[in-house]
């Protein structure tokens, strides 16, 4: 495991391991790099350069309240892909993962992106009378009162098995994360429509949903489709929830494997 520091001051940390094509595995809310842990055996055994994140108030990294946005995480995404000399990069990213990485073509392009996966994030959390594809319930003027929820949802439709369950026990309770120093980060990507960013991707971009996910709205992922037919991909996968890359990660692999891989 190693850290750099931000442009402004942050200290971020990462663990990249093997050679070949990088792929970057970003997590979600209150999620730790160890989650992939995997897809990052997975991808090393295939020879490819595997580099997980922990966020800023996240896991390793320092746990401040310095600029939690969206859009920062994406310049911290962006500042460890020039630090580490990527190109052709996958990017990877688990709910607000992919949220970032969205913002992330937003302000930087694709010119070191070699393709997205996007792991079940509608791309519009904030339902309004145009757009019931959000989070379920969530509407502006209830939005304090779900955030505060969020962190006691059910996330998982199966049990994550005991090897990975230990190592993620064991990294939270060295580094819990503080529900009340990372709210403004939550309420921040809460806010955020990337439709439009759907639409003008221009890369490929495969999105994989739970089937079993009880936290979004109907129509989201056949509405992406539609905004870019030509760059999107679409997989569900059966009997998982909000979290398939553990719920059913040797599914998950596979498919991503198959992606990646062109």
């Amino acid at each position: 495991m190693t850290s750099f520091i931000t442009s402004d001051k942050v200290k971020l940390s990462y663990t990249d391991q093997g050679d070949g094509q990088a792929v970057i595995l970003l997590t979600g809310y209150a999620g730790v790099k160890e989650e992939w842990y995997y897809q990052s055996a997975c991808l090393l055994e295939l020879g490819f350069r595997v580099i997980a994140l922990d966020w800023r108030c996240h896991g390793a990294s320092t746990h401040t309240a310095k600029n939690l946005k969206i859009m920062r995480l994406a310049a911290d995404l962006h500042e460890l892909i020039l630090n580490l000399k990527l190109r052709g990069v996958r990017l990877i990213g688990h709910s607000m993962g992919g949220s970032v990485i969205w913002a992330y073509t937003v302000l930087f392009g694709y010119q070191n992106i070699d393709c997205i996966i996007i792991i079940d994030e509608s791309p519009k959390l904030l339902n309004d009378e145009g757009w019931s594809g959000g989070l379920v319930n969530l509407q502006w003027d209830n939005l304090l009162m779900i955030s505060e929820q969020i962190p006691f949802l059910k996330m998982n439709k199966q049990p994550i098995d005991n090897e990975l369950r230990v190592i993620l026990n064991g990294v939270k309770k060295l580094n819990p994360f503080d529900f009340d120093l990372g709210h403004e980060l939550l309420i921040d990507h809460l806010l955020q429509d990337w439709r439009q960013v759907v639409r003008e991707i221009k890369v490929p971009q495969l999105f994989v949903k739970g089937a079993c996910t009880s936290i979004w709205g109907k129509g989201y992922l056949e509405y992406c489709e539609q905004l870019n037919n030509k760059f999107t991909t679409l997989i569900t996968l059966n009997n998982v929830g909000h979290m398939p890359q553990v719920e059913d990660y040797k599914s998950f692999n596979s498919n991503i494997i198959r992606f990646i891989k062109g």
